[in-house]
């Protein structure tokens, strides 16, 4: 299985991936900064409603936490290499206000050398009852996959040409998830460049 730092990704990817992540994690730093400023400064005791300053403490705290747990999800979740083992489907029943709703999701299984494979579960968005990534097929198995802690989705590496691997199915963009033709260099809705 090779190694994260052994993969030869192009240059324009990995600096528009560090852009990425660099811009992420100073905006979230700012955010933190002003809502910590914010649940600091604000002295609610002489308004007419004091109970709106335990309601802005609390409404900051929420906002701070929220942002403490994104920086920690960008920074610390763990980057790696795999191989697609299994790919299945089936359906998800999710609960609402009124009655429920059935989702079409599709599992993946992946080998990426640690004791436990990993699982990953692919749901359509919310405003489509398809499931693209089952339709197009971007996954199979024997695929080689590398997730980049920060990214949405893992995407497909080590594509071989001579095998005709670049016309099956689509390919994943890592930032947002839409599904790209295989011809495509930069993602369709993001303008993020693809690997493949």
């Amino acid at each position: 299985m090779p190694n994260i730092k052994d993969l030869n990704l192009p240059q324009k990817f990995r600096e528009q991936y560090r852009k990425n992540i660099g811009m992420r994690i100073s905006s979230s730093i700012t955010l933190l900064t002003v809502s910590g400023i914010l649940c600091a400064a604000i002295d609610f005791s002489g308004t007419r409603y004091p109970v709106m300053g335990v309601v802005m403490v609390l409404a900051c705290g929420f906002v701070l936490a929220c942002l403490i747990a994104h920086v920690h999800w960008i920074l610390f979740r763990k980057s790696w290499v795999g191989t697609v083992t299994d790919v299945e489907l089936g359906y998800k029943t999710k609960t609402k206000e009124r009655g429920f709703t059935r989702r079409l999701a599709v599992t993946l299984t992946i080998d990426t050398g640690e004791k436990k494979p990993r699982r990953i579960e692919l749901l359509p968005k919310q405003y489509t009852k398809e499931n693209l990534f089952q339709i197009h097929a971007p996954y199979k198995p024997g695929d080689t996959l590398v997730y980049l802690r920060g990214m949405k989705y893992p995407f497909r590496y080590d594509v071989d040409e001579a095998k005709d691997e670049m016309f099956d199915g689509m390919f994943v963009c890592p930032y947002c998830g839409d599904i790209n033709k295989a011809e495509r260099d930069t993602c369709y809705t993001c303008g993020k460049l693809l690997v493949k």
